[in-house]
């Protein structure tokens, strides 16, 4: 039999549409059914109109007590609608078996998935995680040595801090929501070398402004993906937006501006800072800017922090207007009748 045309698909999949060698990216997300953040959700939707570009080899919906296994299916149905729908498989798209069989069902297998693919790749692996550190502490504990193979990306795993939020808000050591088992981390000796963009509260520059909302009514038209991105909130009167705030960890990676190897430059997940750069060398968090900051203890500074957070967030909404822009640009190319 001639193995040509399946090779050749094969290395298709794997280029993105500048020509370029898609990321791979292994993403572990507390997406649910059981109520939360709609983000999680709309996240995984904002990934889906990525695969293209991205080369999704895991996901692992690791909130296992809340449906999250249905969630990435309902997420993966719309996909495969539209990927029929508007043939998405002419256009570089993975298809959806493919993801289907990349959605993990245990913890077990997600860390056992993680190391084989860590230490088995010839590229970078991008361990996207959109919640709870757990499962990525779990695989490191078990399997220390893919610390070396791995590029991280966590999304508020550090100091929490909200202006709504009293228990945060004056207190300088409470940890942030998907901050679980991150600090077995990042305080363990074995993994200082490893590279980490933490978006601490540099994410929410996903949320504000009048620009979410507008994109929020604008997505809408593109598809079921669009239809998805809109129901996922019809429970949540406060969330009627674009909220996708996990999804920086994306958004790092296929800006066509960006160089994926310097979290030092701005792009569309913001700008960050190597604040420990010798015993740190490779761990990057959100950018300082003017701000008198002090990242080995915030507290000694927490009287900064709404200035910080601000300017935080600014990193990435200064990027953000291009970020939609190219994004309904895309959608209206494969959504076209």
């Amino acid at each position: 039999m001639n193995r040509f045309p399946v090779v050749f698909i094969t290395l298709l999949l794997c280029i993105n549409a500048y020509g370029q060698v898609k990321p791979q990216v292994f993403v572990l997300t507390d997406i649910n059914l059981v109520g939360g953040d709609p983000d999680d959700r709309q996240s995984l939707i904002h990934l889906l109109w990525y695969s293209d570009e991205l080369d999704i080899v895991g996901i692992v919906p690791d909130y296992w007590t809340g449906k999250g296994y249905e969630a990435c299916l309902m997420g993966l149905d719309a996909y495969e609608q539209d990927f029929e729908d508007y043939a998405f498989g002419t256009r570089g798209f993975i298809p959806p078996s493919v993801i289907r069989n990349n959605i993990m069902k245990s913890e077990n297998e997600a860390i056992e998935k993680l190391r084989e693919l860590a230490m088995n790749s010839n590229d970078p692996l991008y361990v996207l995680v959109w919640g709870s550190m757990t499962t990525l502490k779990n695989a490191l504990f078990s399997y220390p040595e893919i610390a070396d193979n791995i590029r991280v990306l966590t999304i508020g795993t550090g100091v929490k801090y909200g202006p709504k939020d009293e228990v945060a808000g004056e207190k300088c050591d409470v940890v942030n929501w998907n901050g679980k088992g991150r600090n077995e981390i990042f305080y363990d000796p074995r993994f200082k070398k490893m590279w980490w963009v933490e978006s601490n509260w540099t994410y929410n520059g996903m949320f504000e402004g009048e620009g979410p909302k507008m994109m929020f009514q604008k997505l809408s038209k593109y598809g079921a993906m669009g239809r998805q991105i809109k129901d996922v909130t019809k429970n949540h009167d406060w969330a009627q937006y674009f909220r996708v705030g996990d999804t920086p960890t994306v958004t790092y990676l296929i800006d066509p501006g960006h160089n994926v190897n310097d979290p030092e430059s701005s792009s569309w997940a913001g700008r960050f800072k190597r604040p420990f750069p010798e015993e740190r060398p490779y761990y990057f968090t959100d950018d300082n800017g003017p701000i008198v900051w002090n990242y080995a203890d915030p507290c000694q500074t927490w009287h900064n922090k709404t200035d910080m957070y601000q300017h935080n967030k600014s990193t990435l909404i200064n990027q953000r207007a291009d970020m939609y822009d190219q994004l309904l640009t895309k959608l209206n190319r494969i959504y076209a009748p």
